[in-house]
Order: C-alpha cells, then structure tokens, then sequence
C-alpha cells in the first residue's frame, strides 16, 4: 500500500511555542490525506483542522471524515466529533458523535469511538454500537466490520428485526 501525500490546504498556523519537554507541534487548517493500492483510492481522510505532534508521531482532528473506495467507487462515508490519526501506521481513531454510512446497503453504525487499522482495512470498537439497515435495527458492545458493512461482526447483541415475516406454507 502506498500513502499519497498529505495535502495541507490553508496554512500552518503558528502554535504556543513548545516547552522543553513538550512535544513539537504545528497546527494544520484542512487537512486531507489519502491511501491507495496499486494506484486504487483506499480511503481519504478530511478534517477541518489538525494539531500534530512531531514527536508523538500523532495528529489531533477536529471534525474527521473518511471516505472509502472499492474499484475507485466509494462504498461508506464515516465521520465524527474528533479523532486521531498515528502519522506512521495511519491508523485512525475517531470518537465522539461517530456516524459510518454503507452505500452499498443502506446501512448506518452509530457509536462512540472506532478504531480504524490500515494494516487489515478494517474497523474496531469495544464500545456500544447501533447498526440500522432496512430490515432492523442491532445493538451491541463491541465490533469488527470492513469500512462498507458488508462483513460485520457485533459482540453481545441484540436484535430487532422489521419487515414481512413469512407464514410457514
């Protein structure tokens, strides 16, 4: 996999200088990174500002938002309150307010936190989570899913199932 390079729209703004024992930092305005696979969009990530922090090798996002790609379609759009995104491994944490969208299905997961690995492509949380598709609703505590939902696991669950149920013939 290969990371695009960071595009930092607007300028750097000048920060608080650092104490000594403070990590050195610069703040970003409009922040997008971007990943790709064999010249493949993976997925992009916006964000309104970004601290980061040099020496911690992290970036604090106001307002993240990721977009997903497959074959160059985007497949889900997930975005939050804040997050945080490791600047070597790009894996990204977002939390607050967390909303990911399925296009594919319809389907939403609603959550606090989530974790998202750019080693194995995919999301996790050990916090409560809310899937709405069409034919119902699942709650649960904890879960592991692709970015678009189409595998999706869910640790202890509960379900509410809508639609047509079928009478036996």
């Amino acid at each position: 996999m290969a990371l695009a390079a960071a595009t930092f729209a607007a300028a750097c703004g000048p920060g608080a200088p650092p104490a000594a024992h403070e990590d050195h930092r610069q703040t970003f305005e409009g922040l997008t990174l971007s990943q790709s696979t064999q010249g493949h969009p993976t997925w992009t990530l916006h964000a309104r500002t970004a601290l980061m922090f040099e020496d911690a090798k992290t970036a604090d996002l106001e307002a993240p938002a990721m977009d997903f790609y497959r074959e160059g379609r985007a497949v889900s759009h997930v975005k939050a309150r804040t997050g945080t995104v490791q600047t070597e491994t790009h894996d990204v944490r977002l939390s607050s307010s967390v909303v990911l969208d399925s296009f594919a299905d319809h389907s939403r997961l609603t959550t606090e936190v989530l974790l998202y690995s750019s080693k194995t492509g995919r999301f996790h949380t050990d916090e409560d989570v809310t899937v709405t598709r069409p034919e119902g609703v699942i709650h649960g505590q904890g879960m592991d899913a692709t970015p678009d939902l189409s595998e999706i696991r869910i640790f202890r669950q509960s379900s509410v199932l809508s639609g047509k149920s079928q009478a036996p013939e």
